[in-house]
């Protein structure tokens, strides 16, 4: 209930707003990380390239991409909800993350180059990392990601705890991870919708358009790692 307050200077009562009661379930934290997740799952970035490039061959490749992504971003969230501090890489490590990350995505846009060619003459693609996987490490090599986890993501968590303890910290983890998962799969939906409206040559040189933008995308992180 609504209480109030002397003011001593104003020589009136003035309205005091009333704390959330004992035992309510605090939802303003899961609601604000829903929307942080949904801005970040929409960011241009690696994993955002990534999905749309592996959805591109294939409804199926780009949701087991989704799955390795989310589900390696997940538990870092799960972790960091439970207490586990993460460190944001400086210096040196964002050098190697930056060159480690750019290295594999330009691993990837080769072998999707590739396999588009492969896929078009129905000799199917050959034997390369499974979708899962490179969701998997698309995350772990991705500098932003472990910057986010460790400033913005750190901080929200830690306020959620301090209002409502662990189980608050879950629930807005979980939030943050459904918006993202929300941004992705919108992205991934994109990816195989045009696939369906595109069929032939035509469609093989739109993904091998993709795997360049990836190329490029890997080439200027590796670059930022090297350059002064």
């Amino acid at each position: 209930r609504r209480g109030f307050d002397y003011n001593e200077r104003a020589g009136r009562l003035r309205p005091v707003s009333p704390r959330p009661e004992e035992g309510s379930l605090d939802l303003a934290h899961p609601a604000a990380a829903l929307g942080l997740g949904l801005a970040l799952g929409v960011a241009p970035g690696p994993v955002q390239v990534l999905l749309l490039t592996e959805s591109a061959r294939g409804v199926g490749r780009g949701l087991r991409a989704m799955v390795g992504a989310n589900g390696t971003f997940g538990i870092l969230l799960l972790l960091l909800a439970l207490g586990l501090p993460l460190l944001s890489p400086t210096g040196a490590a964002v050098r190697v993350l930056q060159v480690a990350g750019g290295a594999f995505l330009v691993y990837l846009a080769v072998d999707t180059f590739r396999a588009a060619g492969q896929e078009a003459t129905a000799r199917g693609p050959g034997r390369s990392l499974p979708p899962a996987s490179r969701g998997v490490v698309a995350v772990i090599l991705n500098p932003g990601a472990w910057i986010f986890l460790a400033t913005t993501a750190t901080a929200l968590v830690a306020d959620a705890t301090r209002d409502g303890g662990r189980g608050l910290a879950v629930l807005t983890s979980v939030g943050l991870l459904a918006g993202v998962m929300v941004a992705d799969g919108a992205v991934v939906a994109v990816g195989a919708g045009g696939r369906r409206g595109l069929r032939g040559r035509a469609w093989t040189w739109v993904v091998r358009i993709l795997s360049l933008a990836l190329a490029a995308l890997g080439l200027w992180l590796v670059a930022r790692g090297i350059l002064p």
